[in-house]
């Protein structure tokens, strides 16, 4: 099981979303850090080591934490959560 670690600007989006769509996606996100193998991820072109899960209408960006930052522990770092029409411009504020 890996640990989920949001950074801050994820935390804000979530806030933003209404009851429902939050609680999918904290749903789904526990299910990533279990290991579930019935989710909609997929890679994003051009930004390795990003990937997005699909919760509904909404994109999950994260990546897996690099040894320095989580030496003992492989966990994620959710960097955005955000509404598919504006995947393409939060992609291009994602850094390495």
């Amino acid at each position: 099981m890996s640990s989920i670690e949001l950074a801050t600007r994820a935390v804000k989006d979530l806030r933003r979303l209404d009851r429902r769509d939050r609680d999918r996606i904290r749903d789904a996100l526990q299910q990533l850090a279990a290991g579930a193998g019935n989710l909609d991820i997929k890679a994003l072109a051009g930004s390795a080591p990003w990937l997005r899960l699909r919760v509904g209408d909404w994109r999950v960006l994260y990546r897996p934490l690099t040894d320095a930052e989580a030496p003992d522990d492989p966990g994620l770092l959710v960097a955005r959560v955000v509404n598919r029409r504006d995947l393409l411009r939060a992609v291009g504020t994602l850094g390495s």
